[in-house]
């Protein structure tokens, strides 16, 4: 999946927020933290990328990719605290 851009509103950066994280740290993750994309288990058009922030935090963000632009729309992000991410980020990584 080929990123071009992100888009972000006042919305998507509160939810952002209100866990702690900034735009900076979802894109630091998407153009260099490799992370695993899957499909969103129950909302059609909408995936899941679990990696690591800059400092080390591991994330899972919710996100729609708009395929004509190649834009992220952010749905929400936050800190991956229980070990089920753990368990499906190594699965989706183990080559």
């Amino acid at each position: 999946m080929r990123i071009l851009g992100f888009e972000w509103t006042d919305e998507n950066r509160g939810k952002l927020e209100a866990h702690d994280l900034e735009p900076d740290d979802v894109e630091w993750l998407f153009d260099q933290g490799e992370p695993a994309v899957l499909d969103h288990p129950r909302r059609r058009g909408h995936y899941l990328a679990l990696g690591f922030a800059p400092d080390g935090r591991f994330l899972v963000v919710v996100f729609s990719f708009e395929r004509e632009t190649r834009w992220v729309r952010v749905v929400t992000a936050y800190e991956a605290e229980h070990e089920r991410w753990w368990k499906i980020y190594r699965k989706a990584t183990a080559g």
